[in-house]
């Protein structure tokens, strides 16, 4: 079968942000990072046997390719060119901050099973904290004592937990005391957020975003999640009062949201009428150069830092109303 390949160019930093833009018309995608080269070549015992040389030299650039498919069809077209006008509208927004951002899109036989499975080999077990271990479904991996297991097949390697801005979120998670309390995870992903906030003591969870949520639901019924302790719903509360109504029913203890810094200027009067007045706002995928600019918005809506941690470039701000 013929499909049509799409390839962005971009930078470490801007693998996430696009996977987590365009996952709602993309089954899969396959990142190709210079990086993983080099982890090789400095491992404890690499083999240098087997890296061809010219592989080396061609291995200097610091720009990471992302890939995905799509059927070649009149339905595949019109994502291709909503993807096109997407990245287009982020690059005029990042400053350069995720790289070039430039796309492609060229038709070529491909077999689906290619690259539909060859992001996996990348995510690996991992520890946060002493409290939680993630690890894919197709990875065995013990858990020490006290450990929760976080099962997490996300439908890409979007939201597996691994980059900054999403381990941010889960280390401040694992040092909270969530017993019993409300959660809100705003532009959910994969849910991995929430998941994590439900193992760690959460009374219940409401999931929203504006992405596809197939992903959110099926890792929450892997990990055993009672269906009476969350909610999943698809859609933009920016944009839909009836989504944002429903929302607002509750206050919540904790408020998670690791998207970009846009939509959080946008949601920040949402976030923090929602929040209780001693509850957590954890604010994620804010580069580190625009972080001031949302902190201000957030401090002129009455909040105040408990935290602010950077990582790779990345910022997450943990915050509270004033007291």
């Amino acid at each position: 079968m013929n499909y049509m390949e799409v390839r962005i160019e971009t930078n470490r930093a801007g693998t996430e942000v696009l996977t987590a833009l365009l996952e709602d018309l993309a089954a899969g995608f396959v990142v190709e990072d210079p990086q993983d080269l080099q982890d090789l070549m400095e491992a404890p015992s690499p083999r240098w046997d087997y890296i061809d040389e010219r592989l080396v030299a061609q291995n200097r650039s610091e720009t990471v390719s992302l890939r995905f498919y799509l059927d070649d069809s009149e339905q595949g077209r019109l994502y291709a060119q909503e993807a096109k006008a997407r990245v287009e509208n982020l690059a005029s927004r990042s400053e350069g901050a995720l790289g070039p951002l430039s796309l492609c899109v060229c038709v070529q036989p491909v077999r689906s099973e290619d690259w539909e499975n060859n992001w996996k080999q990348y995510y690996k077990p991992f520890s946060v904290g002493e409290r939680l271990l993630v690890r894919p479904s197709w990875e065995q991996a013990e858990p020490t004592p006290g450990q929760q297991v976080l099962v997490m097949d996300p439908a890409s390697s979007f939201g597996t937990g691994s980059h900054a801005t999403t381990r941010l979120c889960l280390e401040a998670l694992e040092q909270m005391d969530l017993a019993g309390r409300h959660m809100l995870d705003a532009g959910c992903g994969s849910g991995i957020l929430a998941i994590a906030g439900l193992l760690l003591g959460a009374q219940d969870a409401q999931c929203c975003d504006v992405g596809a949520v197939k992903a959110t639901r099926e890792n929450l019924a892997q990990n055993g999640i009672d269906l009476c302790r969350y909610q999943v719903y698809q859609g933009d509360f920016l944009a839909d009062p009836s989504l944002a109504e429903a929302l607002s029913a509750r206050r919540y203890g904790v408020i998670t949201a690791n998207i970009v810094a846009d939509v959080l200027l946008a949601m920040a009067p949402s976030l923090c009428a929602w929040l209780e007045e001693e509850g957590d706002l954890l604010l994620s995928g804010i580069i580190d150069e625009r972080a001031q600019e949302v902190l201000q918005a957030y401090l002129d809506l009455g909040m105040q830092v408990r935290r602010q941690t950077s990582r790779d470039g990345w910022t997450l701000l943990h915050l509270g109303h004033k007291s």
